[in-house]
Order: structure tokens, then sequence, then C-alpha cells
């Protein structure tokens, strides 16, 4: 018999106290300062008591809110943020961003497998080449063209990774008898030059109990996916639809195999916004609250650019006419997020609670009773558009709490989801294969 597939679940920490800009004004938070580490530390707690594989850490240097009710996100140093965590957590993994755009290898590699080697395997690097110029401006470079950010993007993996097996496997002795601690003719030097980077020195840090850190990507251009189907183990994308994450997980896989790798080496983890009430009416009012005036006028224009109509303050209170539902014509060039406007509206949700929908969001939202957020997963997750999910919910005292109290339990319950963790590292609890050095073929 088969074992049945299972899905990962990742939950989403960009240093707030949940996902939502405006998540520190629910009545559940009390920040008394801010930055405050407790919050993202209880988070993290209750993600590991939900099973989630991992935590996805975004980074954002160098940028500020845009508003003065929002709360800043990621201003601090996430892997700093992990380093914490991972001392007041067990099993989860911790999946941490660095861009190569304006990052050192010879750093990059240092920081990340001392912190997998104290938290015994349990950390994974979000390699991705960093798009913002508010951010490279702030290391003091410019923005290269995507074809030399992705050219440099690979040769900094390959470089962390070399630098990652310079100490040899097995050259950790403690021979207390000889007094030999290691057999240092099995550390060696690198001396790496490329057209993009260059390094020559040692990294004198043993393997972890997973070896070295998985590398994660996030993305979406084609640049992205073929850099993803060389060096990625785990790609977190953005997709409306069913169909979109189909189609993101053939191209990913069809990467893979051009590189000689096994059609399913990449695991897909989709984004998702759970809006959980009672009912679905409760959720979107829930979540309108985090959603002030000015966003929400700005929402309603976006979904009109997007359906190809401008609506007045007549339309929102009012469902969206089925003809202009009907004479949209969707194209390579549209939004992509047009078919899941579609799709909400049609189901006869005003203006109003159409945008209430996150439909203008960066993910989409998942919305209802614990059963309905259980069923839209799982409908992913069975039709293939996904492998797993990064969890993104308003505010993590209180959302997070009733993921993991009511939807987790019924994942379990349909099993689709463990029950436990599969193992000490992150690699043993993502399914993925032991791994020290840079990437052979599968």
């Amino acid at each position: 018999m088969t074992e049945k597939k299972q899905m990962k679940l990742g939950l989403a920490m960009f240093g707030a106290a949940g996902l939502n800009f405006k998540s520190w004004l629910d009545p559940e938070v009390h920040l008394e300062d801010y930055p405050d580490i407790s919050v993202d530390v209880k988070a993290a707690q209750l993600a590991e008591k939900g099973k989630f594989q991992f935590m996805f850490f975004g980074d954002f240097p160098g940028t500020k809110a845009a508003d003065n009710g929002d709360m800043q996100t990621m201003g601090m140093d996430p892997l700093l943020i992990a380093t914490v965590i991972a001392s007041q957590t067990k099993h989860i993994g911790l999946g941490i961003t660095r861009a190569t755009s304006w990052n050192n290898p010879y750093e990059v590699a240092r920081q990340f497998k001392t912190l997998d080697a104290i938290s015994k395997g349990r950390v994974a690097w979000n390699a991705v080449t960093g798009a913002n110029g508010v951010s490279a401006n702030a290391y003091g470079v410019s923005l290269p063209s995507s074809f030399d950010r992705y050219g440099k993007a690979a040769e900094f993996v390959e470089v962390v990774q070399a630098l990652w097996a310079s100490w040899g496997e097995d050259a950790l002795k403690l021979d207390h008898d000889n007094q030999i601690f290691a057999d240092y003719d099995k550390v060696k030097s690198v001396s790496i030059k490329g057209k993009y980077v260059e390094t020559s020195g040692t990294l004198p840090i043993p393997p972890s109990k997973q070896g070295q850190p998985p590398i994660f990507h996030s993305g979406g251009s084609s640049n992205s996916v073929a850099f993803a189907g060389q060096h990625a183990d785990v790609y977190v994308g953005e997709v409306w639809t069913i169909e979109q994450g189909k189609a993101m997980r053939q191209a990913l896989s069809q990467a893979g195999v051009v590189n000689g790798r096994k059609p399913d080496a990449i695991a897909f983890i989709a984004g998702v916004m759970p809006l959980i009430g009672d009912s679905k009416k409760e959720a979107l009012e829930r979540h309108a609250k985090f959603i002030s005036e000015d966003t929400f006028y700005q929402r309603v224009a976006h979904v009109g650019y997007a359906l190809g109509v401008q609506f007045t303050m007549a339309d929102i209170e009012k469902p969206i006419d089925s003809e202009i539902l009907d004479s949209v014509e969707i194209t390579p060039y549209s939004d992509p997020r047009t078919e899941n406007i579609i799709r909400v509206a049609r189901e006869g949700w005003t203006l109003r609670e159409v945008v209430y929908h996150s439909v203008i969001d960066y993910h989409p939202a998942a919305v209802g009773t614990a059963e309905d957020i259980a069923d839209h997963l799982t409908e992913w997750f069975e039709s293939g558009a996904a492998d797993g999910f990064w969890v993104m919910p308003d505010v993590y005292e209180t959302d997070l709490k009733r993921f993991v109290e009511e939807v987790v339990p019924i994942l379990q319950e349909r099993g689709i989801f463990h029950t436990d963790y599969e193992g000490e590292t992150l690699r043993e609890n993502l399914g993925l294969p032991y791994q020290y050095g840079v990437r052979k073929e599968d």
C-alpha cells in the first residue's frame, strides 16, 4: 500500500505581529515596545505546536513602512531573529532570506553553516537575487539586469556550497588518546574566481546532521524558475489559481529535468492567507478591520483595472455585474490575479466583499471556517497545484492560533498532513536527501 502524500506547511515571518501591516492593532496583541522578540518566538512555538515544517523569513533591508499606521516589517536582521528562535524551539525549520546581489558569499556561507550546526540541522537558505533598488542602495550597490543578477546568484550558490563542504565529513576526530581533535588534512581551502564572485579560504565548521542547509528560492520570473531548476530544493511562489499552481509545478519540474534532476526534485510551496471566522461573513468582517479606507479604495481601483471598468461609489455595495465578468478576456498580459477576482465575484459577493477577500494581495485568501480553510488547502494540494503552503495569517496571536488549533487537526484527520515530525533535521521533515557540497545530478 502506497503511503499517502503529505503536504508541507511553513509560517511566513516578516518581523511583525502578523502578516498584516495593521496586525499590531488587534486587541489580543499587547506590544509594550518595538521590537519585541517574544512575539516572534511565540509565533514560532505556535507553528511548532502545529507541526509546521518550517518558518519562512523574508527580508527587506533599507525599507520603511509607507503608512504611519503600518507596523514596520523585517527591519531587523532575520538571521539574528532566527538564531533566537532556534534556541527556543526544537523541531521547526528556519528558512532565511539572504540576497546575492549585495552580500558576500563567504559571510553567507559562514553565517548559515554556523546556525545550521548549532540548530542541529534545521536551517535553509532562501537564496534570492534581490530586486529592490532601495535595498541595493542601502548596501551601496546598483542592481544589474536580471540576466546578470541570476548569473551572479548561480555562481554565489556554488561558491557557498563549496565552502560548506571545505571541512571533510569525517575530519572531526575528538581522539583523546592520541590528542587529535581533527584531521586537518581533510579541511580544504577553496579557491574560486568566477565572472561575478570569488573567494579563497577555508570554512572550518563540521557538517550538521543534515549535511548543509537546503536551498529555498522565491520568485516568479522565467530566470527565477531556471535558477531553481539548477539550485533549489524548495520554491516559494505566488499563484492565485489552481491552474497557475499546476503550471508552476510543471515549469519547475521541466527546469529540474533539464539540469539532470528528477521531475519531483523541487517542492513548490504556494502562499495562502487564511481568513478564519465562524462564518465566511465573519471572517471577511474581521479582515476588513485591518484594511484602511485609503487602501480599500486603491484596491477597488485595482479590481476595476483588472476587469477593464471604472467603478463608482454606487457600485461598492452591489455585486459586480455578470456582464462585466463575462466580457473579461484573459491574456498572457493580464494581471495574474484577474481569474481569482472573477471566481470570487461570481459567488455573488458585493464589490466591497470582493476586495475584503484580498483578491489584490500578493497571495490568494482562503476564507471562512476552519473547515473552509482546510477544504481550500486540500483542493489545491490534491489537485497537484502545490506541494504545500506558506501560511500568512493576519495576526499570529489570534489567526495563527486558530489555524493551529482548528485547521491543522482537520488536515491530519484527512491524512494529508503529518501528526509528528519525521526526523531531527529540516531535510528529513521536508523529505529531502542529505547533501554536502555542490549539488550533483539527482
